[in-house]
């Protein structure tokens, strides 16, 4: 009993599909009645060539069995056994074993069944046309040449033979089919089972979903008061700084507010990567491609990287392939930021030496290129060993030596996103205490194949514009334009940025009234008629959206038509396509720039009120 049970725990092994397991429940039931199959042929009076028939027959389907077990992903087996019982053993016990008085009718029936239970159906149909075919022949010779068929000796062996043949044909189709329910019945039970295991992971899945969602909108909501925060104080320090730049002519105050001015724009770049890099955490970084001039990039990048090289007595330049296409089509704010961050990375771990900028590009198809952008330097190198970490988030290579380094380890991390974002790539090269070499290839559509020519040659025909610029920044910075007649409402619950505001366009003329809170702004809009208001969002009891509808509200309100600049600390991804649809006519974001207000200001302001100055 426990040598049978390792045969059927064999013929039912887990790694076998349900396909195998019905193979072997075919053959094995089949193999099994062949003895008393033979019993009864033996009994009824079979030939020998009969009974040697059926043993061939239990060979066959035994040495099948086995070659169906070793080798279970082969398609052989079963077609053989088909073969030879359909087409060999059948045909040849119909003659020597009573023809169609007998049960081998019922044998050949079921022949011709269990091939299409075993084999594929290509195989099925030729092997039943062929049994088909020779069926009808045996019918045929039997009835026109009987002497060539072995009758069994009296009608009752011809009687029993054909009932045993019934019985055990009906025991291998029971048992086929008994299996078949049972393997389908096992099959839904578990079907059923992992349903429902299913429906609770997916219950849990969505409880924890709604957990994450949760967690991203405090995530958001803490990013924007984190920004408004941050950026309102800076706001101040900044606002006030440029008042200490414009009307001080003390050289050591000077020299101390431009110290103040670095740190507090380093203090706001800081804030801006970790911003940019929860944005594109979340996915709710956006591209906007735009055209643009890629001279003008190159010569942002310059100016804003040319002091910082030079105080370190760095020798920063920019080389270019002078047939790069002048006008491109992409994200510029974006490349420009990708720029300055390999730039500012070259200038902060360079001690001696100098800084490249190189671009240069590859055609792809008549409308778009490659553009190449390469940042050299002979800084402190990366060693091999830190190349794998050089783009984690947070991480900074080698910060024992590098401590005295400002920076949140993000900027490497957010250049190679927003590369990738662009469908670009970035490379290093570098050998430790000689220098590095980034390079970023990203692709741009060409909006004019014209050459942007030598970027030195360009710059040089800026040189008196660059001098003259200086020296207004020595002098103080001098106000675009004056506005004696035109009256602008400030509205923010800081008393600061109210000053910083006021300060930063004094000497513009223009008539300011300040409010504190959106109640104090709909007192006012009650009693004069505003130009423009500029408007703070986060404001406690009343924020600047609810003022706003509300000052459109106003039944007998003076500025119903007024536009109202939202001037806010909130510089989060979609925050201007949200104030603008919320009505607003503009946004500036915190730190304020005097340039961005003075240009809204002439934008909006009436033109009739406005006077500009050279």
């Amino acid at each position: 009993m426990s040598y049978l049970r390792r045969i059927i725990a064999y013929l039912f092994r887990d790694e076998l599909t349900i396909k195998h397991k019905l193979v072997n429940v075919i053959l094995g039931s089949a193999l099994v009645v062949q003895l008393p199959g033979i019993i009864v042929t033996f009994i009824v009076g079979t030939t020998t060539a009969g009974i040697w028939a059926q043993v061939l027959m239990a060979a066959i389907i035994g040495t099948v069995l086995y070659l169906t077990n070793r080798f279970p992903d082969s398609p052989v087996p079963p077609i053989l056994v088909s073969t030879l019982a359909n087409l060999l053993v059948f045909p040849v016990m119909y003659f020597v074993c009573g023809g169609y008085a007998t049960g081998i009718v019922i044998w050949m029936l079921f022949g011709s069944i269990f091939t299409w239970l075993l084999c594929d159906i290509k195989w099925s149909v030729i092997i039943s046309i062929i049994s088909f075919v020779l069926i009808t022949g045996c019918l045929h010779i039997e009835k026109n040449y009987p002497q060539y068929v072995t009758f069994l000796e009296t009608r009752n062996d011809e009687i029993m033979d054909t009932s045993m043949a019934f019985v055990f044909v009906t025991i291998i189709f029971g048992l086929i089919f008994k299996y078949q329910t049972h393997s389908y019945e096992k099959q839904a039970d578990a079907l059923k089972e992992n349903d429902e295991k299913l429906r609770k992971l997916n219950d849990e899945l969505a409880e924890a979903n709604e957990r994450l969602e949760s967690a991203s909108a405090a995530k958001s909501t803490f990013l924007a008061n984190m920004s408004h925060e941050i950026r309102t104080p800076i706001n101040a320090v900044l606002g006030m700084d440029e008042m200490i730049l414009r009307e001080c002519n003390d050289k050591q105050i000077l020299e101390y507010a431009n110290d103040i001015d670095s740190a507090g724009h380093q203090l706001l770049s800081l804030v801006n990567d970790i911003l940019d890099f929860s944005k594109i955490e979340s996915g709710k970084m956006e591209l906007h491609p735009v055209e643009y001039e890629l001279f003008s990039v190159m010569n942002d990048c310059y100016n804003m990287i040319f002091m910082r090289a030079k105080r370190k007595e760095l020798h920063f330049s920019i080389r270019n392939n002078p047939e790069i296409p002048a006008f491109l089509f992409g994200d510029e704010v974006r490349i420009r930021q990708i720029i300055m961050n390999l730039l500012t990375n070259a200038v902060k771990y360079t001690k001696d030496g100098s800084v490249t900028l190189k671009f240069d590009y590859k055609k792809t198809d008549e409308e778009n290129i490659d553009l190449i952008i390469s940042v050299k330097d002979t800084g402190i190198g990366i060693s091999e060993e830190n190349k794998k970490y050089l783009f984690d988030s947070f991480k900074r290579i080698d910060e024992r030596a590098n401590r005295n380094i400002e920076g949140t380890g993000l900027g490497l991390s957010i250049t190679k996103k927003f590369t990738e974002m662009m469908g670009g790539s970035i490379e290093v090269e570098s050998v430790l205490y000689e220098g590095s070499t980034f390079t970023v290839t990203i692709p741009q559509k060409v909006a004019d194949f014209s050459p942007v020519g030598h970027f030195d040659d360009r710059l040089n025909h800026r040189n008196d514009k660059l001098v003259k610029e200086e020296k207004e920044s020595e002098a103080g910075k001098n106000d675009s334009f004056i506005a004696p007649h035109a009256r602008i409402l400030v509205v923010d619950d800081v008393k600061m940025n109210l000053n910083v505001v006021r300060l930063l366009l004094k000497n513009t003329q223009i008539q300011i009234d300040l409010a504190a809170s959106g109640d104090e702004c709909l007192k006012y809009t009650l009693l004069k008629r505003y130009d423009l208001i500029l408007m703070d969002h986060m404001m406690p009891i009343m924020d600047g959206i609810e003022a706003l509808h509300r000052v459109r509200e106003q039944a007998d309100g003076l500025n119903i038509e007024t536009p109202v600049v939202a001037l806010t600390a909130n510089a989060l991804v979609g925050a201007q396509e949200m104030y603008l649809e919320e009505g607003f006519a503009a946004y500036i974001s915190k730190p304020v720039k005097s340039v961005d207000l003075e240009e809204c200001l002439v934008r909006l302001l009436p033109k009739d009120k406005i006077e500009m100055v050279e």
